[in-house]
């Protein structure tokens, strides 16, 4: 019993007493115990609307409908309190409000019309017609038993008769509520019909009870008989607040046949609302013709559209019934039905088929016993019977053999009815037996294909902590695992993963567990101890009982990995590798500005000894600046290469003299040079640059005295040697590799080796350009190198350059040419885009006699060539410059006046006029950062040289 509502009705309770015992059945009396009786009989209908949610079939139409009953009834009582606190007087015989009370006790009727065999939640288009008729019934009562007759009576007369009429309709009501909890099937009906006819009782008591008393002795409200109208409806209330709805099973309903009588009693109900309209309507005066009549009539129609509306519905339930049977008898799955006795009431053909009978009338009436062979049923008998009795339902296979020696392998379901029948639905199995086989064949060459190809396949529950429940043998192979040992702790498989590779495994499990595939690339720790790189796929599908599960494919990718990871330091080198030629082109004209200015001042201060050497410091931390610059751009391979066909051992050999001199005593240096190594096409200055650093390197690597070993060789790299190393093209090249037994480097230091002003040695030794200079130089050249190293073991650099069949040249002695400065008088177009480097171009070649026409871009030189082209002799250009390079600059004016020399200057060529940074023949360059001398020299030399018809 809930403690709220108990409270609650106490406190009514006691208020009443206190009411009685102070104000009595004064006006303010009379006003307090109506307002309880009100506030009830509203407590008694709030729980009853709360038990109609709370409830399911005809719980919940039965207690909204009394609960609206017991609202009217403290409806009618405002009416009364209004009466009797305002007016002073009681309601008059005839007034509205005598007949409102009236409705409680038709709206209480109205639930017991309920149809108990639907035990809908719904009041259906039949109840609503049967409610109409027990409406009209109970008006002709009230007309023909108390209205009518009020207005022949005194006021103390009706009254009583009032009583009598409000007690019979009580009691015939608590009987007809018993009556209908007696005939009910169900059991939470019966106590709903039940606990509903205790109330009436109690109601009927206290009614009475109450009513008796006031024909004793008259007084208005607010005495203590006030309690015999409250006190039922707090009953009602606890009742209902306390009500809670059957459990489901409860709800339904044994299954049997309505007797005969059962069929009369319900159709005569139908018929008795008219009849007893039909007898009221005799007894009214011909004064009430029209409205006897009106209602007779409408009671007719009503009756009349009950039946129509229950044979139209017998009606489609028996086509129901028909479509049912149509489909049972041409079901694919046997279907019988036995009775209490075991005896075949129904059977389709299916069934018969499945037991050996064509004729399925020949099973009819047969018990069950007689139609099977009997070794078919007697393993499975008692096993049948006690599941029926314990669950209500068997289910299992039975092989049923013919008389003609056929075997039928089928599946069994039994289940019992209410009635104490049986209901048999068997299902042949022939052909899932069959694809059973084929399929656990299909299974087996499925498990030696996937158990054979290089990769784990595995089924697994979802979630990083599920289990494992199939791992294939291949697990062994990658993991160093055995199949039993993986899936005995498969729930902690991710221990086995990098901690940085977890999220990306929570990832793709979260993706999973949204019925998305499973993707994920990941680090994963073998017995050994080896880390390896496996790329994990699987998909979500269903597996047994509907369960979802992974199935999924692990491939060992460390092999790509590895070649991802060389592509990606290519890619990352290129970038910084043009960063540097950026930064580098930008310095070389700032370097060019200062370096001219050096000079000229130089020359200015002869005279002046404490200013000659300042600025000579300058000039030499300018010529370092010029170093490192060239040092970027080898690194960036944005430097101009004069190559040529070269014979590797040579240059070894000539360097090994002046690089044993660079070796500390505790250091061995031993070099190996192959005979018949193939030429290169390289430049020498830098092909003995790499050799340098390389070897100063590796001395670097030595502090405690080791080995340093220089070789050379011939090589052919093939399509086996470039899966490892994805950037290498397969082909014939020299091998030049430098070895020492030094420290060695670890593999985080290996990955940034090459990059510019990256280095391991301590502060103020070296700039960190050494090994970039070196990696730009061969990446320009055409060739690779590559890096091997261990901690404590040393380290191994291989520089492959690509092998060419041409000759190596003899040696020529170069000519060399004094420095002069002519003077000039030829006219020299000047094209640079930075004011400072073209002013200064300007000031030198001026003071030499030139006649300088500047030009800030490339249009404003189309511009002056114009005008003056005929005069031009020599086009002195910067390469890169806004909108257009200098090289097509040169192709434009060249084509105009074909005599016109041209001289290029730039930091780096970006293969505008060299392709890929090897200077074409019968060009004329001048790299930045230039002196006044080597400009003077460089024009002179451009306008003295044989002019080109050639203007690529």
């Amino acid at each position: 019993m809930p403690r709220k509502p108990l409270i609650l009705a106490a406190v009514i309770v006691a208020l009443h007493l206190c009411e009685a015992a102070t104000l009595g059945t004064t006006t303010a009396g009379s006003f307090l115990a109506n307002l309880l009786e009100i506030f009830a009989c509203g407590f008694a209908a709030l729980m009853a609307f709360g038990a109609s949610r709370r409830g399911r079939g005809l719980s919940r139409p039965f207690w909204l409908i009394v609960g609206a009953g017991i609202a009217m009834w403290g409806v009618a009582n405002l009416g009364w309190m209004y009466y009797e606190v305002v007016l002073h007087t009681e309601p008059s015989t005839t007034s509205a409000v005598r007949f409102l009370f009236g409705l409680e006790s038709v709206l209480i009727a109205m639930a017991l019309f309920l149809d108990q065999d639907k035990d809908s939640s719904r009041v259906d288009a039949e109840s609503a017609l049967d409610f109409i008729q027990i409406g009209i019934v109970f008006f002709f009562i009230y007309l023909e038993f108390y209205y009518l007759p009020a207005h022949r009576l005194d006021d103390n007369s009706a009254f009583l008769r009032e009583m009598r009429v409000e007690n019979v309709e009580d009691a015939l009501l608590t009987a007809l509520a018993a009556f209908q909890a007696l005939r009910a099937r169900k059991q939470h009906i019966r106590r709903l019909y039940g606990g509903l006819a205790l109330y009436l009782l109690f109601l009927t008591v206290c009614a009475a009870l109450a009513q008796y008393l006031q024909s004793i002795n008259s007084a208005p409200t607010g005495t203590l008989r006030d309690l015999l109208w409250t006190s039922p409806f707090l009953v009602f209330a606890l009742w209902a607040a306390q009500w809670q709805p059957a459990p489901a099973a409860e709800t339904v309903s044994p299954l049997r046949r309505k007797t005969l009588g059962e069929l009369m009693l319900t159709n005569a109900t139908f018929a008795l609302a008219p009849l007893i309209i039909l007898w009221q309507v005799s007894q009214l005066a011909p004064e009430w013709r029209l409205l006897r009549f009106s209602l007779l009539g409408v009671s007719i129609v009503c009756y009349a559209a009950r039946l129509g509306i229950s044979q139209y519905r017998e009606a489609k339930s028996s086509n129901a019934v028909l479509t049912h049977t149509l489909a049972m008898d041409s079901a694919i799955n046997g279907m019988a039905i036995l009775d209490a006795e075991g005896k075949y009431i129904y059977v389709n053909t299916a069934y018969a088929r499945m037991i050996g009978n064509t004729n399925r009338e020949q099973v009819l009436g047969k018990s069950w016993r007689e139609v099977p062979s009997p070794r078919d049923v007697a393993s499975v008998v008692s096993e049948v019977r006690e599941a029926l009795q314990q669950h209500g339902k068997w289910f299992g296979p039975l092989t049923v053999h013919h008389s003609n020696g056929t075997v039928v392998p089928t599946e069994m379901a039994v289940t019992s009815l209410p009635d104490g029948g049986t209901i048999c639905v068997s299902h042949d199995i022939t052909q899932r037996l069959s694809a059973q086989r084929a399929r656990a064949e299909t299974e087996t060459k499925y498990r030696m294909l996937i158990e054979q190809v290089a990769a784990i396949s595995y089924i697994a529950e979802l979630g990083v902590k599920g289990q494992w429940l199939y791992v294939s043998p291949q697990v062994e192979t990658m993991f160093g695992y055995s199949s039993e040992e993986w899936l005995s702790t498969s729930t902690d498989w991710i221990r086995h993963i990098s901690l940085e590779d977890h999220p990306i495994v929570h990832a793709a499990e979260e993706a999973s567990s949204r019925g998305e595939p499973f993707q994920a690339e990941y680090r994963i720790t073998r017995k050994d101890g080896q880390t390896i790189w496996v790329s994990d796929t699987a998909v979500v599908v269903r597996g047994i009982d509907s369960h979802p599960v992974m199935e999924g494919l692990i491939v060992d990718i460390t092999d790509r990995k590895i070649l991802e990871n060389q592509l990606q330091q290519a890619r990352k080198m290129e970038a910084v590798g043009r960063l540097a030629g950026g930064v580098a082109h930008d310095f070389n004209n700032l370097l060019t500005i200062i370096k001219g200015y050096v000079e000229m001042a130089l020359q200015r201060c002869l005279d002046r000894p404490e200013l000659h050497g300042d600025i000579r410091r300058i000039e030499n931390a300018a010529d370092r600046a010029v170093n490192l610059v060239r040092q970027l751009l080898a690194f960036s391979r944005k430097q101009v290469l004069r190559p040529k066909i070269l014979d590797l051992n040579a240059i070894v050999v000539n360097l090994d003299q002046l690089l044993r001199r660079l070796m500390n005593e505790n250091i061995e240096m031993k070099t190996f040079v192959s005979k018949d190594v193939g030429a290169i096409k390289a430049d020498p200055g830098q092909v003995e640059q790499v050799i340098m650093n390389l070897v100063v390197n590796a001395r670097d690597a030595l502090p405690d005295g080791g080995r340093i070993v220089i070789e050379t060789s011939n090589v052919d790299l093939d399509s086996v040697y470039t899966l490892d190393h994805a950037v290498v093209r397969p082909g014939p090249y020299v091998l030049l590799a430098v070895t020492d037994t030094g420290i060695g480097m670890t593999a985080d230091t290996v990955a940034h080796i090459f990059e510019p002003f990256y280095t391991t040695k301590e502060s103020g030794r070296g700039t960190g350009l050494g090994l970039s200079t070196v990696y730009g130089i061969v990446k320009q050249s055409g060739g690779y190198i590559w890096v091997y190293s261990e901690i404590g073991k040393g380290t191994t650099f291989k520089v492959y350059l690509p092998r060419v069949s041409d000759s190596i040249p003899a040696s020529q002695v170069p000519e060399t040419h004094a420095p002069t400065a002519h003077k000039g008088h030829e006219t020299i177009l000047l094209v640079e885009d930075e004011p400072a480097v073209r002013q200064l171009a300007r000031m030198v070649l001026s003071k030499l006699g030139y006649t300088v026409l500047e030009a800030l871009s490339p249009e404003d030189a189309e511009r002056l060539a114009g005008n003056d082209g005929a005069e031009i002799h020599l086009l002195l250009t910067d390469v890169v410059m806004p909108g257009m390079s200098g090289h097509e600059l040169a192709k434009r004016l060249t084509a105009r006046c074909p005599q016109l020399r041209v001289l290029y200057m730039s930091g780096y060529t970006y293969n505008v006029i060299a392709q890929d940074g090897t200077l074409e023949e019968g060009i004329s360059f001048l790299q930045k950062p230039f002196t006044p001398q080597v400009l003077t020299e460089k024009v002179r030399e451009a306008l003295d040289r044989t002019v080109s018809l050639n203007t690529k």
